[in-house]
């Protein structure tokens, strides 16, 4: 049963999130009070390095965090208003496909290898006890011809070896919006496919989001993906978040010093010859963050404050949100 929400409320409100794992190096701090909001049909971004939490979220929200060794801290992952943290799971089951829905990174390692996609598609609809299964097969073929596979009907009958990698990320697509959910979460929905299937599922997700007008939380390093397709973004570095701006003001005033610096490593086709400038470092280990400002050991605004306190998340001149003691400042 679907939970409606006001006009002015978030679908997803992410409250003060911690993430951590036990591990033999000792405890690793994934999330460290990660915070954002996700409104009606809103394609919201997750930016960062690899290792910063945005898969991290994704899971937490998805209830794929293995406990143990992970564990939930602290904070609240509300649903249109319900906690998911706080409810029974055989009904976070239930909303997990029906309300929210994960497009995973690795679509191979996703799909059951000993079943025909056309099968695990319409899995989805007899697990939530939606449809028969001669219907399911049939909205299966469905589904799998309106993300672009042609000859669906033969293709549904086919093992996802026998599918290139662009398909195969189409049928996830497929199977994520199978129940219509409100959110759709893609995590690295086009990582390790070529530049030219990259345009076409995001032309794929793009249809589909003004077909269902469900919201995106969309899991990135690719910051042409995210010019593309987001309006707003969250980055996210040493697992907190570093700065919230609309698409544009981030790519044209952006707030923090590790915002402007993945930026300033991002190729320009507007400036032919000109020379990427790389951010100094490596991002630390979740295991062993620095004190302070996670992004100390590599900013140039870097001060003894930096060191000594965490700075809040809080509003700056261009209405953006940065957590950085000097925001807006020049590197």
């Amino acid at each position: 049963m679907r939970v409606t929400t006001e006009p002015d409320q978030p679908v997803l409100s992410i409250q003060d999130l911690r993430v951590s794992f036990h591990s033999s190096s000792g405890r690793i701090h994934a999330l460290n009070g990660v915070s954002f909001d996700l409104k009606h049909n809103e394609v919201l971004a997750l930016l960062g390095e690899s290792g910063s939490g945005k898969s991290v979220t994704a899971a937490a929200v998805m209830g794929l965090i293995d406990q143990p060794p992970g564990s939930i801290d602290s904070g609240r992952i509300l649903l249109n208003g319900r906690d998911l943290l706080r409810i029974a799971p055989g009904e976070r089951r239930q909303l997990c496909g029906e309300e929210v829905a994960l497009i995973f990174q690795d679509a191979l390692a996703a799909l059951n290898p000993v079943f025909p996609v056309g099968w695990q598609i319409a899995e989805v609809f007899r697990v939530h006890g939606r449809l028969s299964r001669s219907d399911a097969q049939r909205e299966a073929v469905r589904l799998l011809s309106a993300v672009g596979i042609p000859a669906a009907e033969q293709r549904a009958k086919e093992f996802p070896h026998q599918f290139s990698g662009g398909m195969r990320q189409r049928v996830m697509i497929a199977m994520a919006m199978a129940l219509k959910p409100r959110i759709v979460i893609a995590d690295e929905p086009t990582t390790a496919l070529d530049v030219t299937v990259q345009a076409q599922i995001i032309e794929t997700l793009k249809a589909l989001r003004v077909e269902t007008a469900a919201s995106f939380i969309l899991i990135t390093h690719d910051l042409g993906v995210v010019a593309e397709m987001a309006d707003r973004v969250v980055v996210m570095y040493g697992g907190r978040v570093v700065e919230v701006a609309d698409v544009y003001t981030l790519f044209s005033d952006p707030q923090h010093p590790y915002t402007r610096g993945l930026l300033a490593a991002q190729p320009r086709l507007d400036s032919e010859g000109s020379e990427l400038v790389p951010i100094p470092g490596s991002p630390p280990s979740p295991a062993a963050l620095p004190s302070g400002c996670a992004f100390r050991p590599r900013c140039p605004l870097a001060q003894e404050v930096c060191a000594a306190s965490v700075p809040p998340l809080a509003r700056t001149a261009n209405t953006s949100l940065s957590a950085c003691h000097f925001p807006g400042t020049p590197t």
